[in-house]
Order: C-alpha cells, then structure tokens, then sequence
C-alpha cells in the first residue's frame, strides 16, 4: 500500500539565491588561504569578455579550457580573453564542495545511448590524467566500483542493461560484470544485496582540493594563461539581461550584482540548482534538492588492512546512497551521504540545516548494509552507531529528463522582458551525478564560447552545429545539448516532484 499521493504543485518557483550561511563541510576544513574572500580586484571590473557564474568544478573547468594555451580550439588559434568569475559565497562553496568525494561512471545506466557512458569515462580519464600531469594533491585514487543492487526490479534492469549493451556498446560492457554469488557479494563487504555491478573504472577523491589548485593556478600563473582571470567571491549574481547588439552586430549582457554590474560578450551559468535564480523558465526544468553528507570516523572492524577499498553506491527503492572511504593516515573516514527518503529535500535551497532523521540514518545505515561485527556484539541492544566527525548539507540541481543541459540558452527560454539569448549559455542540471560529467561539460561549453567569440561564429547559424566541435572533439552527447526541441520534449514528461515522490514511495512501500 502506498502513501496518498500529495497535492504537488503545478510548477515550481525559481530558486532563491545560495544561503548566506551553511553547514561546515569535511571537505572545506582545510581551506586555500589564497581563495577565503578572495577578489582579484578590490572594485568589480566594469567590463570582460566572458563573465562564468558559479565557481565550483563545472565553472572552473569553463575557466581553465577558456585561458588555458593548450585547450583544444576550434580553429586552432586562440586570442587573449578577460575572464570574470562571480561566487555568490567563497569559491567552491556549493556542491563540488559537498558531495560524496566519489568519481563513479554508471556505464550501464543508459544502455540505448552508450554515448553516455563513453562520456563519463572520457571524463573520468580527463581527470585522472590532469591530476598526475599537474601533481593535485587531492586524494584521487582510482579503485573499483561497485554499484550494490537492494531490489528485485533494480536487478532485473542491470541483467537486461547488461545484456542490451552486448549490442549496443560491448566495449563498455566488457568493463562491468553482474556479482549475484553471496561468497563475492560478501567478500565485495555487502552482505545483503541481491547482486552488484562491478567496473574497474572509479575513484576517491577530496573534490574542493582539486577545484582549488585550478583556480589558484589560474590567479597565479599568469604567463600560462591566454588573457587575465579575476576571481570575486561574496558576490552575488542577481540578475542578467541583453543588453542591445552592437554597431559590429555583436550582443552584449549586463550582470547585476550587489556590488554593482558587469557588461560582457558571453555570460555562461554554472549555476546548477541555482539556475532558476536568474532563469525563472528554468524552474521546472532545473529543481534544487537537497542532499546530506557524513565524514564518520571508522569502526575497529573497518580500520588499517580492513579499511573499504572499493567506491560503494547503493541502489534500491527509494534508496541511492553512496560511500568511500579515505586513506588510512588520513583519518580513515567514511564518506557517506544519501538517506533522501528520510527527510525533505526537492525544492529546498537551505544548506545551513541538517535534517536530524536523515543523519540517524547515515550514523547506523553502514552497520547493517557492510554486515559489520560492531552490530552482532552490543549486549545493550542499543543500536550500534558511527561517530562522526561532519554532517552537512548540499543541494543539486535535479534535470527533468535527467541529463545536463549543456549550450547556448535558447530564446524561448531567456531572462523575462527579452526574448533573445544569444550569447548566454549553461552547463547545469546534473542531478547529483557531477564528479563524471562535470569537467568534459565545462570544456565542451568553453570550446562553444571559443568559436562564437574568435569568429563571430558562422556555425552559429543553424542551433545545432554549435554543438558539433563539442561533440567531435569531447564526446559530448546529443541528450545533454540544450535546445528548444529537447525543453519541450522534457516539459512534456512527468516533473522532477513527480519522479521523486514515486521513487520515494517505492521506499515507503518497501519498508511496510
């Protein structure tokens, strides 16, 4: 029996700007001394050629492929760019820095469309090769993913997923194998679960160390970069409009902030579940969510050679929780969010609150889902539970037909009183699954802007060729182009509050 079914509302309203204050991320305790309050100039420049809103892993990588010298080129020459960076809060405040600290393609997730999944580890393996080409210390480790499966219909969907891709994409699918032995589900330390896909294909990693050495590189290394990059943080962006073409035909954008207003040639949003903030059309298509997140200190039974050594998702009704586990002599914490079904989170911005049922959850869950000994031994009956060292709060930004929405904004769908949108784009929308999409996304749109601005862009002409060179040279899939055929393909389709109050009654229904 499942719960009645609320009065959803007709459509969502557009989110609210970050909250000013917000819960104290693990990931944020060792913070750049460089990037705390940081503003390149004291005043606000007046003018630039690209303004990017948003500083986290998506509005870095728009910055790093914009000035890098080596970023690929359409034509193969680049031109020098003055390239502004407004953050609302301090940079990578949002949620590259608080998520999961997991980099985890989910290859078999869209077996009718293995574009996706040669994406994923295309950026997957862009972020590995960047971290070792430029020395990051942020903790990445590449390890295998296990993909843990609690339901009868979610292991019926990987058997076939698997079994379509034997077709459609065999190269990816001979990098997964279905795990249904209990021995090899025991010994992959989930006891419990109906079946597992495994990939070699994962990581760890501490995502706001990573962001951070990019942007400081950018601040500091000057001669490396194509142009000059200014970095203001505490700035909120509180509106954008059109600006009137200029005598040359180009558009210009005025962004608004409380510190005054920046004109630019190109403002790309990296705004993710922000976006609806300065894009009210965007409300229905981008919804904010609220996701939870522990750094909890290990068990006796999870500690030096028996530490976790596998990037942990688990999937069932209702349920998409996550987990790493970080280096022994570093703590050794485990990384582990998820528990949506415990408290509210679609529609909520506020990420100064926890949710004290949904960290009850995230503080026993592992006792029982690792099978741990901790959880046999308490005479008390009292319920074993973890210690942990940070609870905190993130949101994301949940797509409607859940893929990123990648490109030039279409009119129909530009700031209110305007109805143009040349020269505005987006890389947002990516439904709580960044750490796989987020920089090849970022590059894609950088590689866009590039074109536009280096020749006025022919290509520019048709929408759908000023995806091309993105696709040609990052892979970057059809699902993720953001056209107006696709937002009203999407509107038409079930909302983000209606997928989630049925995945969240599976949960209700399951736990009757």
């Amino acid at each position: 029996m499942s719960r009645e079914h609320p009065n959803l509302p007709g459509q969502s309203k557009p989110a609210g700007l970050p909250s000013e204050h917000s819960t104290k991320s693990f990931w944020h305790t060792e913070p750049s001394a460089l990037l705390l309050g940081h503003r390149s100039t004291r005043q606000l420049p007046k003018h630039a050629d690209v303004v990017i809103v948003g500083s986290g892993i998506t509005g870095t990588s728009i910055a790093h492929h914009l000035l890098s010298k080596n970023a690929p080129s359409a034509n193969g020459e680049k031109r020098n760019l003055d390239v502004v960076m407004l953050e609302a809060r301090e940079a990578c405040w949002g949620a590259t820095g608080r998520n999961g600290g997991h980099c985890q393609p989910l290859l078999f997730e869209t077996p009718h469309d293995p574009s996706i999944g040669h994406f994923e580890l295309a950026n997957f393996h862009a972020l590995q090769s960047l971290i070792k080409d430029d020395d990051i210390d942020c903790e990445f480790h590449a390890q295998p993913g296990v993909r843990a499966i609690y339901s009868d219909h979610h292991l019926k969907e990987a058997e076939e997923a698997l079994s379509v891709m034997t077709t459609t994409a065999p190269e990816l699918r001979l990098m997964m194998r279905l795990v249904t032995d209990p021995g090899q589900l025991e010994k992959y330390r989930i006891p419990t679960a109906k079946g597992a896909v495994v990939t070699e294909i994962a990581a760890r990693l501490w995502p706001y160390k990573f962001v951070v050495h990019i942007l400081e590189k950018l601040l500091t290394s000057t001669s490396d970069i194509a142009g000059s990059f200014n970095l203001q943080t505490l700035t909120p962006t509180t509106g954008i409009s059109r600006i009137s073409s200029d005598s040359a035909g180009a558009s210009h954008w005025t962004v608004k902030t409380g510190r005054g207003d920046i004109t630019a040639r190109k403002v790309i949003l990296a705004t993710n579940a922000y976006t609806s903030h300065l894009l009210p059309n965007f409300s229905d298509l981008i919804v904010p969510c609220r996701g939870q997140m522990s750094a909890l200190h290990p068990l006796n039974s999870l500690k030096d050679d028996k530490r976790l050594k596998t990037s942990l998702g688990f999937l069932g009704d209702g349920l998409d929780d996550y987990l790493i586990q970080r280096p022994n002599d570093r703590g050794g914490h485990m990384m582990f969010g998820g528990g949506r079904q415990h408290g509210p989170s679609i529609g909520v911005t506020d990420d100064s609150i926890l949710d004290h049922k949904t960290a009850k959850y995230l503080r026993r869950r592992l006792i029982a889902a690792l099978g741990l000994p901790e959880g046999r031994t308490d005479e008390t009956r009292t319920e074993t539970e973890f210690t942990a060292a940070n609870e905190w709060t993130g949101i994301m930004g949940f797509s409607r037909d859940n893929h990123p929405f990648i490109g030039p904004v279409p009119a129909t769908h530009a700031p209110s009183h305007h109805g143009e949108s040349d020269g505005l784009y987006m890389a947002a929308g990516f439904t709580g699954h960044g750490m796989p999409n987020t920089w090849l996304c970022g590059a894609s749109v950088a590689l866009m802007v590039r074109e536009a601005l280096d020749e006025e862009n022919p290509k520019g002409t048709f929408r759908n060729q000023v995806f091309q060179s993105a696709k040609e040279i990052y892979g970057l899939p059809e699902a993720y182009w953001l056209t107006e055929e696709r937002l009203k393909k999407a509107m038409s389709g079930l909302s983000v509050e209606e997928q989630d109050w049925a995945e969240m009654d599976k949960a209700a229904v399951s736990s009757l």
